[in-house]
């Protein structure tokens, strides 16, 4: 049963913190938790639930027993199970917070997360999106790929100063998860709509914020993100993985050229030069082969290389798992 936070009739929260649910109670009241247990108190956590098969609903009941002033309970009209872009759009429509952060049923914060997102966001106005690190928690070896991925996006961030981050969003997500960011309620208001299949909803979130304002990296506190083979990208072939993520990025690439206008001149000139670099990068990824990755590095030495990283690494990861 949906219990709407925007019928509060007390003074809306500094933060909103929109949860995703589906099929993970075992993880959900972790999650739940962290947000509760955080030093900054001034928020409330909006659990959006996708249609839950399992027992999340009882769940996040039982916790909105102790703490009906701080979580609220969405659901989909007849609890049914509409995908992760309608489930996103749900939360932030709902979301009251001057600051929307993110947390999935299966991640959790450190206790000083919300509070070092507000100080630094509240200090620099020019500012839209604050991020912060993430250790993997895994079960074997799936998921280890991601330290190393963290490890070398971090050669790509500006540290201790805000910074533009487009053109490296153009070329991967160094952000990583919605349960790594927080951002401006006023700027997401302000995204395109995506198509209601794709799964890296947060990578095309983080992109047009990126043309909106600056982004601010915080080291002082972080995500545990869970990885496991249960997960959707579990479940995949290295094939549907690299079909999926090939095909979102065409995506935000077309959306971006239909909106070419709206661009500033130096987004403008930087999208135009990474479309033509793009090209390149496609042929590469989807065909792989020496001459394609020549002409790749020719054009992109650095973006080259960390294309030709990603995908030995995606390989080898994708080739011992087994698909449900």
């Amino acid at each position: 049963m949906s219990v709407d936070p925007t019928s509060s009739e007390k003074r809306p929260p500094r933060v909103s913190v929109v949860m995703t649910s589906y099929n993970q109670a075992d993880s959900l009241a972790e999650a739940i938790q962290s947000v509760l247990d955080q030093t900054y108190q001034d928020f409330e956590i909006l659990v959006v639930d996708d249609g839950s098969q399992d027992h999340a609903l009882e769940i996040v009941e039982s916790l909105r027993k102790k703490r009906p002033d701080k979580l609220f309970l969405l659901t989909h009209p007849g609890h049914v199970n509409k995908g992760i872009v309608p489930t996103y759009l749900l939360g932030i429509a709902k979301a009251r917070g001057e600051y929307v952060a993110f947390l999935e049923h299966d991640d959790c914060w450190t206790r000083n997360y919300l509070m070092h997102k507000v100080e630094i966001l509240d200090t620099n106005p020019e500012v839209g999106v604050m991020f912060s690190p993430y250790k993997v928690i895994r079960s074997g070896a799936f998921g280890i790929d991601m330290v190393l991925r963290q490890w070398l996006l971090r050669l790509s961030i500006v540290k201790t100063r805000a910074f533009d981050n487009f053109v490296n969003l153009l070329q991967s997500n160094n952000v990583a998860t919605f349960s790594c960011f927080v951002t401006r309620r006023e700027l997401l208001n302000q995204i395109p709509a995506a198509n209601s299949s794709i799964l890296a909803y947060d990578w095309w979130v983080l992109v047009h914020l990126s043309l909106k304002s600056l982004f601010y990296y915080d080291a002082t506190c972080f995500t545990y993100w869970r990885w496991s083979t249960s997960s959707v990208i579990g479940r995949q072939t290295f094939e549907d993985h690299r079909d999926r993520g090939t095909k979102f990025m065409e995506s935000f690439y077309v959306q971006l050229d239909r909106d070419i206008d709206n661009l500033d001149p130096f987004q403008k000139k930087t999208f135009l030069k990474y479309k033509e670099i793009f090209a390149y990068f496609l042929v590469f990824y989807r065909k792989p082969g020496l001459f394609s990755f020549l002409r790749f590095f020719n054009r992109s030495p650095i973006w080259a290389l960390a294309s030709l990283v990603s995908l030995i690494i995606n390989i080898l990861k994708f080739k011992h798992l087994k698909p449900n």
